[in-house]
């Protein structure tokens, strides 16, 4: 048992080693370097998720709340009040988080379905509530001219500066998701996954978790609305849409939930394949859509977890 702890440690040490240059050198190697941060900024807002959905097991369909309400929140604070950088994203992140603590309140002690299309409809009625407030929120054209305020002396206004920023903070991210899903906190979430009811039995205060799930998950989400509205110097309505919620879903399953690493591996590879697929073909919905049928149909626990099961012969 001892060797084949030691073994792991040696296998994540290489993983590691492996991943820093990957990262570092990533806007060079996609075909634009805002390509990279967008795929940075997905995979925060999919790391996030999965600590509600992989460990927790609720799946959400409205988080694209969090996601548009960082990104409304930061972008506005920004334009109207010239805030500082962080002001701006902190401001996002809070107001996502009382959205989210009211939201979460009122739909975590509901179970099954009824939690997805509680979720469902909180987002719809967010959509609805941006589109018709067009005075505040630029209604169907979105909020446009989110500035990049400097850091110091420091100008985001290169997309390459501006990626090592995003990289930055999805390193930090990324910490602070390892360290909540391996605590005592992040056992007691994966309990409640596995047996609500023995979870309850055994004197766990179930919502509470949940909520407090609810609420980690959002602040990932709004952070990742906060970084896309500074990445498109513009808020786009479909932040806010059903479909931004069924990608982050969609990220999740195609990585492997319950990982933390498959949803950033499902996040990056799902934004980069929708950029190539739609410059080549107006189908590319359509291409989409078969290969995650078929991903799922083959790849049941996600491609990076199978792929990390085939290599190593663990069964």
């Amino acid at each position: 048992m001892e060797a084949l702890g030691i073994l792991s440690f040696i296998r994540n040490r290489w993983v590691v080693f492996l991943l820093i240059p990957l990262f570092i050198s990533l806007p060079f190697l996609t075909p634009h370097h805002s390509l990279a941060s967008e795929m940075l900024i997905f995979a925060i807002f999919a790391m996030g998720y999965d600590i509600l959905f992989g460990y927790t097991g609720l799946l959400s369909f409205g988080h694209a709340i969090f996601f548009g309400a960082g990104a409304y929140t930061s972008g506005l604070i920004l334009i109207k009040l010239q805030a500082p950088l962080f002001v701006g994203l902190l401001g996002g992140i809070f107001v996502s988080l009382m959205i989210a603590l009211i939201i979460g309140f009122l739909s975590v002690r509901i179970k099954g379905i009824y939690f997805v299309m509680v979720t469902l409809a909180f987002c719809q009625m967010f959509y609805f509530i941006a589109l018709k407030w067009s005075g505040l929120t630029g209604g169907d054209n979105g909020l446009h001219g989110v500035p990049r305020p400097s850091i110091g002396p420091i100008h985001l206004d290169s997309e390459i500066r501006l990626y090592y920023l995003v990289l930055m903070l999805f390193v930090l991210c990324l910490l602070l998701a390892l360290r909540i899903v391996r605590s005592p906190f992040g056992r007691a979430l994966q309990s409640l996954k596995s047996n609500e009811d023995r979870a309850k039995s055994i004197g766990f205060n179930t919502n509470h978790f949940k909520l407090i799930s609810f609420l980690i998950s959002a602040f990932f989400g709004a952070l990742a609305g906060g970084l896309y509205a500074l990445h498109l110097n513009f808020v786009p309505l479909e932040t806010l849409n059903i479909m931004t919620s069924g990608d982050v879903v969609i990220m999740s399953i195609i990585g492997g939930i319950g990982t933390l690493y498959g949803p950033i591996f499902g996040a990056m590879l799902l934004v980069y394949l929708k950029n190539l697929l739609s410059a080549w073909t107006e189908q590319w919905n359509f291409i989409m859509g078969i290969l995650f049928i078929t991903s799922v149909l083959t790849l049941r626990r996600g491609i990076l977890v199978e792929v990390k099961q085939r290599l190593f012969h663990k069964r």
